[in-house]
């Protein structure tokens, strides 16, 4: 599965673009976060990895843009696990373990969407990179 961010203008946030894109192109498609108000809207998605060029072309069809947000990386060499990261992950992707150990799930993280634990890290061990070309 690829992470896609799409972006909706004022005039867009009222149409059915996410769900037209579905039924007419049948892309699966799975919502992780979504922040949607009169003026804008912003959908964390995720395609698979078949789809995402049918996607990348499909929603910006329909007026919607459409990145591939950055990934976190947390380096374990820098990181003294002082915990600041993990009251501010918005979705639990980090935790401390039992054992006063940060625990980093990267199924959870929304990535540089968010990014909160990007500058909250003292150590600067956390980063947001793009993803690889697999």
């Amino acid at each position: 599965m690829v992470r896609i961010l799409l972006r909706f203008s004022e005039q867009l946030v009222k149409q059915p673009i996410t769900s037209q894109v579905i039924l007419q192109y049948k892309i699966p498609v799975n919502i992780i976060t979504a922040s949607i108000d009169s003026k804008s809207g912003e959908i964390l998605a995720e395609v698979p990895e078949s789809f995402l060029d049918k996607a990348a072309s499909a929603f910006p069809e329909k007026g919607a843009k459409i990145t591939i947000p950055d990934f976190i990386e947390v380096d374990r060499e820098k990181c003294f696990c002082c915990g600041a990261c993990t009251s501010l992950c918005p979705v639990e992707a980090i935790v401390l373990a039992p054992d006063s150990s940060v625990v980093f799930d990267s199924e959870r993280c929304v990535g540089s969407t968010c990014g909160l634990c990007v500058d909250s890290c003292p150590a600067r061990a956390i980063t947001s990179k793009l993803p690889s070309n697999s």
